[in-house]
């Protein structure tokens, strides 16, 4: 039996079995259920092409990131009650104050879990979002998890650690590499310098070659990442970096975003006239949002971009759907992020069902899946099988695409492909 026939009765079986409608309306909720099923276990197996839309920052196992901060033994955390410059619960390695000095407030992790049985799933609750988060201040609470972490992350031995077991992880669930957005935030050692930022992709590249050492072909590629809504004075400088950085790793270095909440009062169009002239590709989050008024694609466009992180709401400017499928610019869909963050109540309405069936260059991807608890793409993978009527060749499709017509790469994709649906 094909893999089309036996893929397309087991999501009849689901289906049939979720009359309650959750797999649509909160799919994450649903992953534990999906996970024990033959046709999960059968898009694992899937060769996956490249994860073309995550953060660093956000793109581990939270659970594994608490069992290296326990582990190092210098990690504190902020009981008190929220101030304006520490979140409750939020985690920080000592190297990450200021002289080494902490501050009123904080406590040894280590401590605080040995005079709280339920710390660990407490902090593990405070790192993590679900569609219980969902209201009017969605961004400002999904951006207080960063916060709540990063300070453990960045401490370079917690870093290498974590880093590589998510490498490693990625390329075990079928992965060939990933681009990743990463703030030009700083990683630091335990007795608090801080690393220049060659030092942090320098980093990233001594990891990379040690998970070439079990996965020779698994590649990462950095894109460098900063706010919107900040002036547009600030910009240049960054991508200043942007440019030297381009310059000295241009095998692991690939362009220049600008990420956070589309609609925060600073569009593109503000910023065009420092990125016009940006000297780096420009890889642009845009139309993360479903405000008919906002125009971030088009404004994306006029820079030339050959990438647009998300383009959620292309589907209300038609002429400018047409231009993104003539010039084969990719679409980077990330739809349990969509749903998680507000944006997609019922999958079945999200957009990029369309985008794929209209031949527009689509692929899937997971965006923050430290944070949502999901699957480097294995979950957002099965989610479009599921919810959008797509076919196994639809699916193969988005993860060709992720490839970018690299012949060598989709030689490899194609052979692990009929390798693949051999062993069905």
């Amino acid at each position: 039996m094909e893999i089309e026939q036996i893929t397309s009765k087991m999501r009849e079986d689901i289906l049939a079995a979720s009359l309650d409608g959750l797999i649509f309306n909160d799919f994450q909720k649903q992953l534990p259920k999906l996970r024990e099923t033959s046709l999960y276990r059968i898009f694992k197996a899937m060769p996956k092409g490249r994860l073309m839309h995550a953060h660093i920052e956000a793109t581990f196992n939270v659970r594994d990131m608490l069992s290296l901060a326990i582990a190092n033994g210098g990690v504190y955390v902020f009981l008190d009650d929220e101030t304006p410059e520490f979140r409750h619960c939020q985690l920080a390695h000592r190297g990450w104050f200021e002289d080494g000095v902490i501050p009123d407030g904080w406590a040894s992790l280590n401590m605080a879990l040995a005079n709280d049985p339920l710390m660990k799933e407490k902090l593990f609750s405070m790192c993590t979002s679900g569609t219980g988060d969902i209201d009017e201040n969605i961004w400002p609470k999904f951006e207080a998890i960063f916060d709540r972490y990063k300070a453990v992350n960045n401490c370079k031995p917690i870093f290498m650690k974590l880093y590589t077991k998510v490498f490693m992880d990625m390329a075990a669930e079928g992965l060939m590499g990933v681009d990743l957005r990463f703030i030009s935030q700083t990683i630091f050692e335990e007795n608090g310098r801080r690393l220049t930022p060659d030092e942090y992709v320098d980093t990233v590249k001594e990891i990379e070659a040690e998970v070439r050492k079990s996965f020779p072909g698994f590649h990462i590629n950095l894109i460098y990442s900063y706010y919107k809504g900040v002036p547009a004075e600030t910009v240049p400088e960054r991508l200043a970096h942007a440019r030297h950085l381009q310059e000295k790793y241009p095998d692991v270095f690939i362009g220049y975003d600008m990420v956070g909440g589309e609609d925060c009062g600073k569009d593109l169009l503000y910023y065009t006239p420092v990125l016009r002239d940006a000297g780096v590709p420009i890889i642009m989050h845009a139309g993360e949002t479903v405000n008919p008024d906002n125009r971030n694609i088009e404004y994306a466009l006029d820079l030339g971009v050959r990438r647009l992180g998300h383009g959620l709401n292309l589907y209300r400017y038609p002429e400018l759907e047409a231009r993104v499928k003539a010039d084969g610019v990719m679409l980077e869909v990330c739809p349990l992020s969509n749903q998680l963050l507000g944006y997609v109540p019922d999958l079945r309405l999200h957009p990029a069902a369309g985008y794929i069936k209209r031949g527009l260059n689509v692929t899937i991807n997971s965006d923050d899946c430290a944070i949502f608890d999901t699957a480097y793409i294995t979950d957002d993978l099965l989610l479009a099988y599921l919810c959008w009527d797509l076919s196994i060749a639809d699916i193969k499709r988005c993860l060709k695409n992720s490839l970018c017509g690299d012949p060598a790469m989709e030689e490899i994709f194609e052979a692990s492909w009929a390798e693949f649906e051999s062993s069905l």
